[in-house]
């Protein structure tokens, strides 16, 4: 039997005259309850842009047309957002729209979203040089301790075999033990364990949390100065903002975002003659499952070596910003 969420009294959703901002909002809130804060959050914000484009005038769901979401689409599109963040949108509103369908608040499906973008537009997975990427580690921003953060930030995910973000992030004290990390990717839940080789070491003492009541290793999730929380959506608008800015001081014309040193090690790794089923076993890929079946035999040395070809070809032994050679 199909298990319907609480929603209101029926009385008030079986119209087409249903407030539109209203059903979106409640669909943020039952994602919330569910556990799924990304979804959530994705919601969230394609209603925020959908106010502002509306300004705050709302509708009920049966007023929408593929004319007001073809003019949707153009507002953002002026507003320099990119396809697949349009997609995103169009996709979130558009799921909710399917629902009201399937609870039969509305009677007739007017299919208001079948010119808007709803698909995936491929990206440009850009990687650094190995000089770029060294003039990076060597650039001087002993003036801007923000900026420096940020680039340490993108070496260390560089340093431990390209950890993404969002793991560096909620990287807890607890898993750092000894001379590894012990971690699961949020994205796949896959177990990784990666050597914490002296170049990334030299930054977690350089960073790390002090406040013994705080569980995070690094203030990316936490405000020392204000002692409060930060929403991880935050932390990753202001990471990438900085990592621009970086990026026109070290003289780097292609976008730098936090993907990009996940991407630069794999190619990096790739140049120094790491094979691929390696690379897979050290970036926690496991969409492969034939290939993940062969890759659990592969011990965690051979991945480690593997990573210090790669920090070998971007630091020299009397480097003394980033500690001793791996």
């Amino acid at each position: 039997m199909k298990k319907r969420e609480p929603y209101g009294k029926k009385n008030e959703r079986k119209t087409e005259q249903a407030s539109y901002f209203r059903l979106v909002e409640e669909r943020t809130i039952y994602f919330k309850v569910m556990g799924k804060p990304k979804t959530a959050n994705n919601y969230m914000c394609a209603l925020k842009h959908f106010r502002k484009f509306r300004a705050s005038k709302d509708l009920a769901i049966g007023d929408l047309s593929v004319g007001l979401m073809c003019d949707f689409q153009r507002y953002l599109t002026g507003k320099g957002l990119r396809m697949n963040t349009i997609s995103l949108y169009n996709r979130a509103l558009r799921a909710v729209y399917h629902y009201v369908l399937d609870e039969e608040i509305l009677s007739t499906d007017k299919r208001p979203f079948r010119k808007v973008f709803t698909g995936q537009e491929k990206t440009c997975k850009r990687a650094l040089t190995s000089d770029v990427a060294r003039a990076l580690i060597q650039l001087s921003l002993s003036d801007d301790h923000e900026l420096a953060f940020a680039r340490d930030l993108f070496l260390f995910s560089l340093y431990m075999q390209g950890m993404p973000f969002v793991d560096i992030a909620h990287l807890t004290k607890k898993q750092l033990q000894g001379d590894r990390i012990v971690y699961q990717r949020r994205k796949t839940n896959q177990h990784l364990e990666v050597c914490v080789l002296s170049p990334a070491r030299a930054i977690i003492e350089r960073y790390r949390v002090r406040n013994p009541d705080c569980p995070y290793l690094f203030p990316i999730l936490y405000n020392p100065n204000k002692n409060r929380m930060v929403l991880y959506s935050s932390a990753l608008r202001i990471y990438n903002r900085r990592l621009k800015r970086v990026a026109r001081l070290a003289g780097i014309n292609d976008p730098l975002t936090s993907y990009v040193a996940r991407h630069t090690w794999a190619s990096l790794a790739r140049q120094s003659g790491v094979p691929d089923s390696v690379i897979c076993e050290a970036m926690g890929h496991n969409n492969l499952s034939t290939t993940m079946i062969y890759l659990t035999s592969l011990d965690m040395e051979t991945v480690a070596t593997a990573n210090r070809k790669v920090i070998a070809c971007l630091i020299a032994s009397s480097d003394p910003l980033q500690g001793k050679q791996a």
